[in-house]
């Protein structure tokens, strides 16, 4: 993890959660272990996006593509 600026924010958690990560990383480590926590479920969210973006190409080959003709790109100043 890069050492970026750190600020203070507030959350809300339930006290059954903040016991158990209090148990697993003590309360010292809370902060630390909240950012790996949100960050590795934004790397799940980012990846599950690039999957979903996957599967609407599946099986496209380029003769699914359209290339256009180089006189109507030059038609259309491009």
């Amino acid at each position: 993890m890069t050492q970026d600026r750190k600020r203070r924010t507030q959350v809300s958690l339930s006290e059954r959660v903040i016991r158990q990560i209090d148990r697993a990383v003590s309360r010292s480590k809370r902060s630390r272990f909240l950012e790996q926590a949100a960050l590795a479920q934004l790397r799940r969210d980012a990846l599950r996006s690039w999957v979903g973006l996957a599967e609407k190409f599946k099986g496209l080959t380029l003769e699914d593509t359209y290339y256009p003709a180089r006189a109507e790109l030059e038609a259309r100043g491009g």
